[in-house]
């Protein structure tokens, strides 16, 4: 019985020192920086860390909300780039009925038809290390973007999303690349930031490029005390 209660007290700080933080259940259509997370775009085409800008638009409108740059008035000024986010537990198109489709819960970005790119940066809450994974996929009819994870200013990933990759009940998952993956394990200091990021692609266009993103980031073990 000592032994069996020796194992249960070390899995249950196992569990305890493991922390996740959920891109889509943590995602806030009101708070933008949302505590680790930080919605927003590049200034210009380039991924430099001190490019990145916080989005400041919410339109919680429908059941498909967006975070812009700016107020605005539709496509246009201050509408890219976007990141969007299905509030409901079912896939949706956007605009219904025969645009992208976002699962439920998952992140859509576009990136700007000037080059600057979608992100979203999650904050290191303290030192330790981590666990970082990221599903990109073309939600669009085809979408043809170029899909990254960055710590810092460091690329982890980079990767082209060419086809679509989305909700196959809604159209056929073809292309060249759909989809793409990432899973990782990195060192992190306080503040350090991973970006996952959405650009429009070897084109250099944005048209019909929107691109849905699950990311997830576990701290298997902080230092904060250490």
């Amino acid at each position: 019985m000592t032994r069996i209660a020796a194992v249960l007290i070390f899995l249950s700080l196992l569990a305890r020192a493991q922390t996740l933080f959920d891109l889509s259940a943590d995602f806030s259509l009101r708070d933008n920086p949302n505590k680790v997370w930080q919605y927003g775009y590049s200034a210009t085409n380039s991924l430099a860390p001190d490019q990145f800008q916080l989005d400041k638009q919410a339109d919680t409108t429908g059941p498909v909300g967006f975070w812009h740059p700016d107020t605005n008035k539709g496509p246009g000024v201050g509408f890219y780039p976007y990141i969007a986010y299905n509030t409901t537990k079912q896939s949706q198109a956007w605009p219904s009925p025969n645009g992208w489709v976002v699962r439920g819960g998952e992140i859509a970005m576009e990136a700007s038809n000037s080059g600057q790119y979608s992100l979203v940066r999650f904050v290191a809450p303290m030192a330790g290390t981590y666990k970082i994974s990221a599903q990109f996929e073309g939600v669009h009819v085809w979408s043809t973007t170029d899909v990254h994870v960055l710590h810092n200013g460091t690329s982890l990933f980079d990767a082209d999303i060419d086809g679509y990759g989305g909700d196959p009940a809604f159209r056929k998952v073809e292309g060249a690349s759909p989809t793409a993956l990432y899973s990782g394990q990195i060192e992190m200091k306080a503040n350090d930031t991973v970006t996952f990021a959405v650009g429009y692609g070897k084109n250099k266009t944005n048209s019909g490029d929107t691109t849905g993103l699950f990311a997830r980031v576990v701290l298997l073990d902080g230092k904060a005390n250490h």
